[in-house]
């Protein structure tokens, strides 16, 4: 598992960088599905922000695992939403549908917003990553990685059983060495390396 671990981590590292600019530059391989464009999904999440739908077996203001994301809150669409309480649990969906919507609105400890993350599932956009279209923006909307991006299905095949889903913290931990390999420049929350002595069994190995 280390050695795996380890060349996941190290491909995303060196390829993520790429693989956004020749999404920024409209450079990247066709695929037979089409990714919308980013200001159509931004639409799509926020109508989720006003109708303050929050994923099952998730709340409000819930720790995160950096300074950067100090809270976070998961938002779902109807689609994911209904997938999820279908199944029992977000641990428990082994397929999203197709069209499924999932967002995290990433907080700083002062609460003030820094980032908005999301996936949405498109069947025979990149089978070799589950179908996620993967997406990050700023608070007003301005992107900041969309499309394939190798750091985020990377990270995400830690989770490949519950189709590339994390369940929120304390259900699902991942090692900080497994953080600070994908974010060296940022640092750890105290309060999830609390949850990491709390719930050892919680952690992704």
């Amino acid at each position: 598992m280390a050695t795996r671990m380890a060349t996941i981590i190290k491909v995303a590292l060196l390829s993520a960088a790429t693989i956004v600019g020749q999404v920024a530059t409209g450079h990247a391989d066709t695929q037979p599905v089409a990714a919308p464009k980013p200001a159509q999904l931004w639409q799509q999440i926020t109508a989720l922000e006003k109708a303050k739908s929050i994923m099952p077996g998730s709340h409000a203001l819930q720790p995160g695992s950096r300074l950067v994301d100090f809270y976070t809150t998961d938002l779902s669409n109807k689609v994911a939403t209904e997938k999820i309480k279908l199944a029992g649990s977000i641990v428990d969906v082994t397929k999203y549908p197709d069209g499924s919507l999932l967002v995290k609105n990433n907080y700083k400890k002062n609460h003030e917003l820094g980032s908005i993350t999301a996936m949405l599932k498109m069947t025979g956009y990149d089978k070799a990553n589950r179908n996620w279209v993967m997406a990050a923006y700023s608070p007003t909307g301005k992107v900041i990685a969309y499309g394939k991006v190798a750091s985020c299905d990377a990270c995400h095949a830690f989770v490949a059983k519950s189709d590339f889903v994390f369940a929120p913290p304390p259900t699902q931990l991942l090692k900080v060495s497994i953080w600070k390999a994908f974010f060296p420049k940022q640092k750890i929350s105290p309060t999830y390396v609390a949850l990491l002595a709390k719930y050892p069994n919680a952690i992704i190995k």
